[in-house]
Formats: C-alpha cells, sequence, structure tokens
C-alpha cells in the first residue's frame, strides 16, 4: 500500500473490527493474507514475525484459559491479528512517512512536533539494532558468547551510545534554531491497488459492524 494516509486509517479499522470478536478478526487476518504478508515477509522474516505473534497472542490467552476469566482463544486470536497488521506497518514504513502524516493531520506546529518526534524515534530504535548487532559482532571476534554474563555490560553500552545519540541529535537541531514546528509541505504516493484495499477494508468493516448491530 503506498498511502500512508490509506494505510493509517486500514489500519486503525481493521484493529476495531479485529478487536470486535473473532468473526472480525478472522477477516482483518484474511485482509492482511491477501494483501499484506508478502510485503510483511518481504521485509521482516517469518522465523522473527510468526513466533512473536504466537507467543505473544498465545500467552495471555492460555492463561485467561486456565484461569476461567475468559474465553482465551477468541482473545488470542484478537492479539494475533492485531500483532501481525503491526508487523506489516512495521514492514511498510518508509522514512519521511510519520512527518508527513503528522503536518497532513495536525499542521506545520503540532503535526511538524509530532512527526519529527516519530522520525527520531524510528532513526534512534534502528540505531539501537545497529549497535547491538555489531557487539554481537564484537564477542564473536572475542569468542565470547551472549550470556547472562554479557547482557548487562550489552545493555550499558546501547543504553550510553544512545545518550550519546540523542544529545547530538539534540544539539544539532538547537545549532539550527529550531524550537516548535516548521514549514513542511508532505508528499504521498497513491497506486490504484490501494482504492481497491482500502474498498474491501470498507467492506469487511460495514459487514463486521452490521452483524454486531443486528
Amino acid at each position: 500500500m503506498s498511502d500512508a494516509r490509506i494505510r493509517l486509517v486500514s489500519v486503525i479499522v481493521l484493529s476495531l473490527v479485529a478487536f470486535s470478536g473473532i468473526f472480525g478478526a478472522a477477516l482483518a487476518l484474511l485482509w492482511w493474507l491477501v494483501f499484506c504478508s508478502r510485503e510483511t515477509f518481504a521485509k521482516i522474516s517469518w522465523k522473527l514475525v510468526l513466533p512473536v505473534s504466537i507467543l505473544t497472542a498465545g500467552f495471555p490467552g492460555l492463561v485467561l484459559t486456565l484461569t476461567g476469566s475468559g474465553d482465551g482463544f477468541i482473545y488470542a486470536a484478537k492479539i494475533f491479528a492485531l500483532l501481525l497488521l503491526a508487523f506489516w506497518v512495521g514492514a511498510a514504513r518508509k522514512s519521511g512517512e510519520f512527518l508527513d502524516l503528522g503536518v497532513w493531520a495536525f499542521g506545520n506546529r503540532l503535526g511538524f512536533d509530532l512527526g519529527l518526534t516519530a522520525e527520531l524515534s524510528m532513526q534512534f530504535l534502528a540505531g539501537i539494532a545497529d549497535d547491538f548487532s555489531h557487539m554481537k559482532t564484537a564477542l564473536t571476534i572475542k569468542e565470547q558468547k551472549l550470556n547472562t554474563k554479557t547482557v548487562p555490560s550489552l545493555m550499558l553500552g546501547v543504553l550510553l551510545l544512545s545518550l550519546a545519540r540523542a544529545k547530538n541529535v539534540g544539539s544539532l537541531l538547537a545549532r539550527r534554531g529550531y524550537i516548535s514546528g516548521g514549514t513542511y509541505i508532505p508528499s504521498f504516493s497513491h497506486a490504484r491497488a490501494d482504492n481497491v484495499k482500502i474498498l474491501c477494508v470498507a467492506c469487511i468493516a460495514a459487514v463486521v459492524f452490521f452483524s454486531i448491530a443486528s
């Protein structure tokens, strides 16, 4: 899906649909399978997506079932669908889209600040992943393994590097005179396939909410 605005609306609507019940979760999952699974697995390995989604959704579902606090299967199905949508949003995200969406939705002051904060946060997360990968490589070179003894020092190193990176970015913005807001013209690309996908989202939402209302 090329247009970030349509992607945002789609994931919000499908999240509401998925959380409405097992029928909505099944339709949201079907939509993800048809339109988004290929894009998700092209950017993020299924070896990460599926185990994390199954374990994250399955554990609270199992707890609910064992404690008799609710229908654990339905809860797990809802969370599973939401997690797959979240992975898709992460895989489909392009650099600069948060700034585009922020300014488009909230203008050049609040929207610019929110968008810039989101973009910097994503850059910091990518930096943390890179730092951790480099540290694992360093351990391998030293013929050491990642274990309970090495993890605390690695986490401390990642924290210090992240703080230093945040300080450098803050100093750079201050030197350039940034206080709040800015002038920015958001731009969005749009593909014909986006119309089909958002139309399917609208149909799914209509069917689910009509079934609930009736």
